[in-house]
């Protein structure tokens, strides 16, 4: 798990993660003032921590859910695109889910030597509550902001995240064109 650096100052936060790695306060200082990394690595933590009501890794529940939102996308290659998961990290993954009993390998319909993954009842019962809870927390979150702050995060992040689409498509053509 990629661990980013708190900021020097935290008395903003009002509820202090518990998880972060010892030293990560002197690496703050090669991030540039204002980075959003270390909220991001903070935001993610809090859901990742969530999966414990689950008794799940965070990378499971993430597989799951994604099985649960998208069943067309259910071949391990298209899950671990998908999840930017390593294809052996999602295997590990969907040994995990099968022995829970939460989902099951099958044969694909047209090609033997691929496989689609399927949840199980038990998988779809789990991953429903499990989207529900995370719906439930968000806008829980986003309540207790008034309403021009929701509003304003929302097209914030919005235009931060366009922002980085802009510099990978361009920065990835390249690495494309050096590829070839």
């Amino acid at each position: 798990m990629l661990y980013y650096p708190l900021p020097n100052n935290l008395s903003h936060m009002k509820t202090m993660p518990t998880n972060y790695p010892s030293g990560t306060t002197e690496a703050v200082s090669r991030l540039p003032a204002g980075s959003i990394l270390p909220l991001l690595r903070r935001l993610y933590a809090e859901f990742g921590r969530r999966s414990q009501l689950w008794g799940l890794q965070p990378n499971v529940c993430l597989a799951l859910l994604h099985l649960y939102l998208h069943p067309e996308e259910s071949e391990p290659a298209a899950i671990a695109a998908a999840s930017f998961f390593p294809r052996q990290t999602m295997t590990f993954i969907l040994d995990m889910l099968e022995r829970q009993k939460l989902a099951r390998r099958e044969p694909h319909a047209s090609d033997r030597r691929r496989k689609v993954v399927r949840l199980t009842n038990k998988g779809r019962k789990a991953a429903e509550k499990m989207f529900h809870d995370v719906v439930t927390v968000e806008s829980a979150a986003l309540s207790a902001l008034p309403e021009a702050d929701r509003h304003a995060i929302i097209t914030l992040l919005e235009g931060y995240a366009d922002a980085i689409a802009r510099h990978n498509a361009r920065d990835l053509s390249s690495v494309e064109r050096i590829k070839s």
